[in-house]
């Protein structure tokens, strides 16, 4: 049989739309020849259901544990207000660790809801390979360490930056670095990674659905940040766009991961060290000044970035396996 329009010569498609045999990148990996109209829907049901069940997981253990700190969550608490010992629970190491391993939940969610809606296994959410493609994602990790470390510390330089540590800082330490890159994984995964592929699935067009689902995911990755002001609104945007395009560029969720990464850790341990840990966590306005330092930072770890993808490529596209042959009329 011949090839077809825009068909590689030697490729014969197997059941389906002949498109889901050709190469195609991750915004498009679930358009396989089993997909349906309905699968992107079935995807979020099972989403939200897997959701339901985390939330109601973690609820449990957020009571329990408030509890064991002296705290009532239920609207009392043992010293000051209610919303001030909450808040201050937050930044605890008991606290921040329950918070960023809620975060962190969002990968297996992004998993069930991927396998369950479309039949792919839970590993094809991390990249085209399939699976996470640790080689690269800590080189990408080395490059933005680097970038975003030397641009922080000259800022907090600067702003005359003093040594004067929240009361736990050790144990804070320790739980941001243990749990903080689960917790950019979790949003990795759910915003670049889940979301994306739903998004791209549903739409013919490869460049189409990568930018429609890229738009749509930084927008719900900013407004799920809280209260916020318009520049601080666009550099969590802009993150997210960024993060989108190194998915598409990439062919895989590592690089935002490690840019995700580094950037909280950087940034929480140089806060954790002033005693400013709170008021980082919960800022809600910046300048227009700060974003565009963020947007240059942002810019130099991504031009790394690229250049180690030009040095050692990766892959960007998956490739489907050849469907196997009809069987022989004339062999019995």
């Amino acid at each position: 049989m011949s090839a077809g329009p825009g068909e590689p010569v030697g490729v014969r498609p197997g059941p389906g739309p002949v498109a889901a045999w050709r190469p195609r990148p991750y915004s498009q990996l679930l358009r396989g020849p089993t997909f349906r109209w309905w699968r992107p829907l079935l995807s979020i049901a099972a989403g939200v259901g897997a959701a339901l069940v985390l939330l109601l997981g973690l609820g449990v253990t957020y009571v329990v544990l408030q509890y064991a700190s002296g705290l009532d969550p239920l609207g009392g608490a043992s010293s000051g207000t209610a919303s001030d010992a909450a808040e201050a629970w937050f930044t605890s190491p008991l606290g921040f660790l329950w918070s960023n391993l809620l975060l962190a939940a969002f990968v297996p969610l992004a998993m069930v809801a991927g396998w369950a809606g479309y039949g792919w296994r839970p590993r094809w959410v991390a990249s085209v390979v399939p699976g996470i493609r640790w080689g690269w994602l800590l080189r990408c990790g080395l490059v933005s360490l680097v970038v975003i470390a030397v641009s922080v510390v000259g800022l907090e330089l600067l702003d005359g930056y003093t040594w004067t540590p929240e009361r736990d800082w050790v144990w804070l330490l320790v739980v941001v670095g243990l749990s903080t890159p689960l917790q950019a994984a979790g949003e990795e995964y759910l915003f670049r990674g889940w979301i994306s592929q739903l998004v791209g699935s549903t739409i013919p067009s490869a460049a189409v659905g990568a930018l429609v689902g890229g738009l749509l995911s930084s927008t719900l990755f900013a407004i799920a940040h809280g209260q916020q002001n318009v520049w601080l609104f666009a550099d969590r945007f802009a993150f997210g766009a960024v993060a989108s395009w190194l998915v598409w560029r990439t062919g895989g969720l590592e690089a935002g991961i490690a840019l995700h990464t580094t950037n909280n850790l950087v940034a929480l341990v140089a806060t954790i060290g002033s005693g400013d840990l709170r008021e980082t966590v919960e800022i809600t306005d910046t300048t227009a000044t700060y974003l565009v330092i963020d947007l240059v930072t942002l810019a130099v770890a991504v031009a790394g970035i690229l250049l180690l993808a030009r040095r050692r490529p990766v892959v960007r596209l998956f490739t489907p396996p050849l469907p196997p042959p009809p069987p022989d009329p004339y062999r019995g």
